[in-house]
């Protein structure tokens, strides 16, 4: 086990092997990068249609994928366990999950029988989740095992927290010299303390999370409409918009992009806006969100009245 011992701390550092995990998650994270970037590049010139709006939305879904798999990457290099006189720490990214030192009733490492059924973000050499284990029950996992044998269950009366330290005999014998230290002072309940952005409260609010999903689907089923429309269009069109009530002779059918460009518009302020609320009154976010996906669909309704009267 690769542990630091600060002196005069009594403190324990543990960092699993997060070599595997790492490398394949970075991969993972490139290819998505690399094939988003090659498809804009190659969708850029292509004329408003179909299939250049499959592909912007391809680019984006491809972006979005290397994003969280960067996140994920850098959260597997950055894991480690900290046992001290107060408790375990386990750092995954910006959370951190606390156990005190008298809520654990046992360490356990595994056996052959002990097969965890995991749910959550993983592959070979990186899970994070929670799962059943037979012999053990719920368990939350913050491990880079890569074969089941590695992991050490440390139990406390309500779950078991899987983990895959380098050296599980010594890991235990970490904890148990802490405990039997006797001095566990500090909280006394479990704890999870979340950081950076992390700590936003809206991960925690399905509802919030619901309201901007669903506007974010209504304003790409807008685009997607418009510019699956757009080549069947006139080169000078009127367009009458409902919403805004103005008839308007177009000299230019790419004038029709600014419906969809105005909800976008609309769209990201909102965002912002709620999630600036979400922090302080929750049901002044609902409104803004709520509000957000209204005119989403509004504008949604317009853009094709707005074609059939073109």
């Amino acid at each position: 086990m690769h542990s630091l011992l600060l002196k005069g701390q009594g403190l324990t550092i543990e960092r699993p092997s997060r070599a595997a995990g790492t490398a394949i998650g970075t991969a993972f994270f490139a290819v998505a990068l690399v094939l988003a970037v090659a498809l804009l590049a190659r969708a850029i010139s292509w004329p408003a249609s179909w299939p250049g709006f499959l592909a912007y939305l391809g680019a984006g879904v491809l972006a979005a994928l290397a994003v969280a798999f960067g996140f994920w990457a850098w959260a597997c290099s950055s894991m480690r366990y900290l046992v001290d006189h107060q408790g375990l720490s386990v750092r995954w990214g910006p959370i951190t999950h606390f156990l005190p030192m008298s809520s654990i009733t046992a360490v356990t490492p595994a056996t052959a029988e002990m097969r965890p059924r995991i749910s959550g973000v993983g592959w070979w050499g990186y899970h994070i989740g929670r799962g059943d284990v037979e012999g053990i029950g719920p368990a939350v996992f913050f491990s880079t095992h890569r074969s089941a044998r590695e992991l050490v269950y440390v139990r406390t009366a309500s779950v078991a927290y899987g983990l895959s330290p380098q050296d599980p005999e010594r890991f235990a014998e970490e904890i148990g010299r802490f405990q039997g230290a006797g001095d566990s002072a500090g909280p006394a309940e479990l704890t999870i303390r979340r950081e950076q952005i992390a700590a936003h409260p809206i991960w925690g609010d399905r509802i919030a999370q619901y309201l901007a999903l669903a506007a974010i689907a209504v304003n790409v089923a807008l685009w997607g409409y418009v510019l699956a429309v757009y080549p069947e269009l006139n080169n000078e069109i009127t367009i009458e918009f409902p919403p805004i009530g103005d008839v308007t002779t177009l000299h230019a059918r790419s004038d029709i992009l600014v419906i969809p460009t105005t909800a976008s518009v609309i769209l990201g302020v909102n965002l912002i806006a709620g999630l600036i609320f979400e922090w302080k009154e929750r049901a002044a976010s609902y409104l803004v969100l709520s509000a957000t996906l209204f005119f989403q669909a509004l504008f949604l309704i317009g853009a094709g009245i707005a074609v059939v009267n073109a």
